[in-house]
């Protein structure tokens, strides 16, 4: 599977959106090159102010080591990481790699508008920033309680995109395919999952949006497959009947496919989604 970042995909439209310019690249992505250096210099060659990264536990270091590569090259650029890791861990990040300017923890857009902004750090709510010899952990701020308000992921941004995006787990071997988020967060709380991201509240895309979204990936794209990969795309049974019954009535020609959980979806909402286009379901 090779998914698209949506995450940065989202930070970079919101930025754009507020009147920043921004730039992309998927180090992970099909035409990224081979070593730590090339993909700094393909960062370096957009010219920046501010770079960041969106990592996780196993690509930490990567960015660890193209965050020096870039330090070395161009001082004044400003580092800031972000996701799961970073909001796990946060400010022991900073102990021990110099490399790093900020940590972004939580939901993103907020912190880096402001950054981007230039507002004084100790007024950004989500960002772990050092002031002196100190490191300073800022709170945090409310999460984002419409999602319909974010603009959609900047995919144009994307080199490859979709052809090269290929998800032979999650797709329909005859057309091409995107993932899409519709959700941020989930209502369960498994001891097995981190939560220090999204924490405890659970917010959804309505239907409307999500009907509009997939019409936006056809039309510009020529998607007509999508992989619904919230957590738990069924959590809100009626936002999920809302969307079969748009899709049903104004067919777009789509299909899709979610994860839902045992013991929360009925025969009838599974009967429903297939007329709606859906080809397959990972149950948990």
């Amino acid at each position: 599977n090779r998914m698209p970042p949506i995450g940065i995909l989202s930070l970079a439209s919101w930025l754009d959106k507020h009147g920043h310019q921004t730039a992309v690249h998927d180090c992970l992505g099909p035409f990224a090159p081979p070593t730590i250096e090339e993909n700094a210099e393909r960062i370096l060659k957009t010219e920046p102010e501010m770079v960041g990264f969106s990592t996780t536990t196993s690509a930490f270091m990567d960015a660890v080591e193209m965050a020096a590569y870039i330090k070395e090259r161009r001082p004044d650029i400003k580092i800031v990481f972000g996701n799961v890791h970073v909001s796990s861990i946060g400010r022991p990040l900073l102990e021990h790699f110099p490399e790093i300017d900020y940590l972004c923890i939580g939901e993103g857009e907020g912190a880096m508008l402001d950054l981007a902004d230039r507002k004084p750090e100790g007024e950004i709510s989500n960002l772990i920033y050092r002031l002196g010899t100190r490191i300073v952990t800022n709170p945090r701020r409310q999460r984002i309680l419409n999602l319909d308000e974010l603009p959609f992921p900047a995919y144009e941004k994307l080199e490859g995109y979709p052809d090269a995006y290929h998800l032979p787990l999650f797709a329909y071997v005859k057309k091409h395919g995107a993932t899409m988020i519709t959700s941020r967060g989930c209502p369960y709380t498994c001891s097995f999952c981190d939560r220090t991201v999204f924490e405890r509240l659970y917010k959804v895309n309505s239907a409307q949006y999500i009907y509009d979204h997939m019409q936006h990936l056809r039309d510009n794209f020529g998607v007509y497959h999508i992989n619904f990969y919230d957590d738990l795309f069924t959590a809100q049974p009626k936002r999920v009947f809302e969307l079969c019954d748009l899709l049903i009535a104004k067919p777009l020609g789509m299909n899709f496919n979610c994860a839902i959980r045992t013991g929360h979806t009925t025969d009838e909402m599974l009967h429903r989604m297939k007329l709606a286009g859906a080809l397959m379901v990972s149950m948990g």
